[in-house]
């Protein structure tokens, strides 16, 4: 009880569907729907996107943040027409069922990426995860060993999270549920893309940096002009960096920008 209550206040539930204005090659993809049914009952609901014609040259699977429904998700394939792109509600979003929690999230990706690669013949993933999806998807990177991670306002753990805001030192001792970043970080050894939002009152710059820092690969991190901590995503400047960090294969490709603290 204690687990679910706790996971609820961290994932939160979403309050509305937002959408991603069409990218270059719109059109160019088509769309399903999917339900994937964990060992425990859990269904979990999805969608994906792969190229009308043609071969597909690499699979994204993307992993949304609090409270954020990812319906909008697979329209990232108007960007990355070549690519098949997956994303799937946490328990309790949308038509996914069962109440969400670390460990559960953590069990479900493994589960979504099985179900993923039985899918799709090309052995070139990349895992794309924003703000909380960034600690299950690095969570995943080392079982999964992608050769390119991508993570949209990324944070060190959900304690470091509340200890940089006033009212939240004081609960960042008693969390259990803590997504700590640190050591998955220092196990990827593929390419890191990191984008920050030029405002982000939810984590701060100099989080995202340090953990940054962990990578044995120095990342390319880019700060998108115009976006917040929500608008990120679904800006057209991230979604061109993707496309771009996609294209070339490798971080060194993309200029590194450090960013002024927000």
């Amino acid at each position: 009880m204690i687990e679910s209550l706790e996971g609820r206040m961290i994932f939160g539930r979403p309050r509305r569907i937002r959408t991603l204005a069409p990218g270059p090659h719109a059109g160019m993809y088509r769309m399903q729907a999917h339900r994937v049914q964990r060992t425990d009952g859990a269904l979990l609901e999805g969608w994906s996107s792969t190229p009308v014609d043609g071969p597909t040259d690499g699979v994204v699977l993307y992993f949304g943040g609090r409270n954020e429904n990812v319906i909008w998700a697979a329209d990232m394939a108007s960007f990355n027409p070549r690519h098949a792109l997956y994303a799937f509600n946490y328990r309790g979003f949308g038509g996914s069922t069962g109440r969400p929690s670390e460990r559960r999230a953590t069990g479900d990706a493994q589960a979504l990426h099985d179900f993923v690669v039985s899918r799709e013949s090309s052995p070139s993933l990349t895992l794309i995860g924003r703000s909380l999806g960034t600690a299950i998807a690095l969570a995943l990177a080392r079982a999964a060993r992608p050769r390119r991670l991508v993570l949209m306002s990324p944070f060190e753990s959900v304690p470091e999270v509340l200890r940089a805001r006033p009212l939240g030192r004081v609960g960042s001792g008693l969390v259990t549920q803590r997504f700590e970043c640190a050591d998955a970080a220092a196990a990827h050894v593929g390419a890191t893309l990191v984008l920050l939002a030029e405002r982000d009152t939810s984590i701060p710059h100099e989080q995202s940096l340090r953990l940054g820092g962990r990578f044995p690969n120095r990342p390319a991190v880019h700060t998108v002009r115009g976006t917040t901590h929500q608008s990120l995503p679904r800006s057209a400047g991230a979604q061109a960096a993707i496309a771009q960090f996609l294209a070339a294969g490798a971080h060194d490709h993309l200029s590194t920008l450090i960013p002024r603290s927000a």
